[in-house]
């Protein structure tokens, strides 16, 4: 009997909506019959002022790497009760397209999985554009995921094409 392939996933989520639905879409497929392997990035691009304190840097990305770790926690357990095999997970504060494109690199994965929301002008011009950077500089297919996101259920009939009826 030979055993079925399982895909390779480079998962990134942060703690926003978009983060939240790039992994129920994963969740989403593995119901659906799709096997992998995950790799979970949480990412959070942050830049703290260079004139806070030692402490107080300490202090915030303290409690980041906390509340990350309580958001992974609940994802991981996610995608393995939807049958994924979690095989690392990384906590990035600071570069998260940076790492992600190294892990592309090392993992040569099936898919890419992250969401990403849209920023205005102002927001593009301060701070950049994190994931473009994944979407153009990565060899693998990437599937960007939208916040607001909610799989409804659909008529097919109400959706036949002229050509579908006639045929």
């Amino acid at each position: 009997m030979k055993s079925h392939e399982r895909g390779r996933v480079i998962l990134v989520i942060d703690d926003t909506d978009c983060g939240r639905v790039a992994a129920e879409r994963l969740v989403f497929m593995a119901r659906a019959g799709f096997r992998g392997d995950v790799f979970v990035v949480f990412g959070k691009d942050i830049e703290i002022s260079p004139i806070a304190s030692y402490e107080k840097e300490m202090k915030i990305y303290t409690s980041l790497r906390v509340k990350a770790s309580k958001f992974v926690e609940f994802y991981r357990e996610r995608l393995e009760e939807a049958g994924l095999e979690v095989k690392q997970v990384k906590i990035i504060l600071g570069n998260v397209s940076e790492e992600v494109l190294r892990l592309e690199k090392l993992l040569n994965p099936d898919l890419i999985v992250f969401g990403m929301e849209k920023r205005g002008f102002l927001k593009r011009l301060l701070r950049g554009d994190p994931y473009k950077e994944i979407i153009y500089e990565t060899k693998a297919p990437v599937m960007v995921c939208k916040a607001g996101y909610e799989r409804k259920d659909v008529d097919y009939e109400k959706i036949r094409c002229a050509k579908c009826v006639m045929g």
